[in-house]
């Protein structure tokens, strides 16, 4: 795990735990990471691309 990611996981935890899905509690630290993140496109398909490769779908549906 890369040093940002921990230090991120670390920042994010308190808002993670106000988050009563589990679901939620899983999406969220990608997407953070999406747009924090390295690539152009910050929607969430490429986002969903880059962090969790074949996964997009019902688990980013957290996002509406």
């Amino acid at each position: 795990m890369a040093d940002w990611d921990t230090e991120l996981s670390a920042f994010l935890q308190p808002f993670l735990d106000k988050l009563g899905h589990k679901k939620r509690r899983q999406m969220c630290p990608l997407y953070v990471s999406g747009l924090i993140g390295p690539g152009d496109r910050k929607s969430i398909e490429p986002m969903a691309e880059r962090f969790a490769p074949g996964q997009y779908g019902a688990p980013w549906a957290f996002l509406h």
